[in-house]
């Protein structure tokens, strides 16, 4: 399988009205379209007549018209030319499915499970895009480490004098990459630690597991007493998908969930609280994104770097990224 193979997010169902949208996935110009019924379309980008993007055109009934000479292509790609009606030429299509408020495509030939998407007795609170400046590989590390949490983030995440005291547990399958992380929890505001039930001193346990068809991962985050006999009043769950745009360019889409003990209402009250737990989310992950933005080097590899205890898990990422998402049949050495 390649890149293209493989169902994954290219943009949320809200941003494609009428007009059609241009996306670009593992290097792929992609145009998306509603027919007259609202059903989405995904083909080539690129005109076969002469190259202008289809992007640019217009909806025309089911079929999407290029601006350039008027031709005509519907959801299978069959392209027709005003101009000379006895001359056709066909555009790539892809299979496209609309599910969590999110655009899916793959190609046609391929026959890949949808990935799972559960938060059974969770809320759901957002639906994000972020678009990150460095190549897959960085983008799933900042994600897929916890130890920048003690400077970077301001909710999620360890206190930075007590890092050392963390425990980081990884175990890998063939296809999947999990890490259960727990240790004292950063110093959270007032209102905050009013608000999650969270005391001083508390654990703070961030779980996470990382699939590769398509490459995303599913976070769990909630605090405990430290002999784990109380816990915190909210827990997240937050699935983030990782797409290429090309090799220098990462977009991600993050589903977030959230589950209260507050007795208050449905949801445990979390309903009311939304947009805070939105907001919340929007601003831990565009920290993640800034740090990705000064980078010095957006070198994938890790040979020579200094890695710590908290870093196992990028070689095996890259590994799975290597022979799974990505289809190589050579793969780099995984950290031992």
């Amino acid at each position: 399988m390649g890149m293209l193979d493989h169902w994954q997010p290219v943009l949320r169902s809200r941003d494609l009205g009428r007009q059609p949208i241009g996306v670009r996935v593992a290097d792929t110009l992609i145009a998306l379209f509603r027919t007259s019924t609202g059903a989405v379309a995904a083909l080539s980008d690129i005109c076969p007549h002469r190259r202008l993007k289809l992007s640019v055109g217009r909806v025309v009934g089911d079929r999407l018209q290029c601006r350039y000479h008027g031709w005509t292509f519907d959801a299978a790609g069959c392209g027709e030319s005003p101009a000379t009606p006895k001359l056709t030429a066909c555009a790539t299509s892809y299979d496209v499915r609309e599910a969590h408020g999110l655009i899916w495509m793959k190609s046609r030939a391929s026959d890949p499970p949808f990935p799972t998407i559960t938060a059974p007795g969770f809320l759901p609170v957002a639906t994000l895009e972020h678009t990150i400046p460095a190549p897959l590989e960085l983008a799933v590390d900042n994600f897929n480490e916890i130890e920048h949490s003690g400077t970077v983030h301001q909710t999620f995440g360890y206190d930075l004098d007590r890092l050392s005291e963390v425990k980081v547990h990884i175990t890998a399958t063939a296809d999947s990459v999990h890490v259960a992380n727990s240790g004292p929890t950063k110093r959270l505001n007032r209102l905050y630690h009013w608000l999650l039930g969270v005391r001083r001193g508390d654990i703070f346990h961030d779980h996470w597991t990382t699939r590769f068809s398509p490459v995303h991962s599913v976070f769990d985050h909630w605090w405990t007493s430290p002999d784990g006999s109380r816990e915190s009043m909210v827990r997240w769950r937050i699935y983030i998908f990782f797409v290429p745009q090309d090799a220098r360019t990462t977009r991600i889409f993050t589903l977030a969930f959230a589950k209260s003990r507050y007795p208050v209402g449905p949801g445990g009250g979390l309903r009311l609280a939304r947009w805070w737990l939105r907001r919340e989310i929007d601003r831990e992950v565009r920290a993640d994104v800034a740090m990705l933005y000064h980078m010095a080097d957006y070198d994938t590899r890790i040979e020579g770097l200094k890695l710590s205890r908290f870093d196992k898990v990028l070689g095996l990422n890259r590994e799975r990224i290597a022979r799974i998402y990505r289809g190589h049949m050579a793969v780099q050495r995984t950290i031992a």
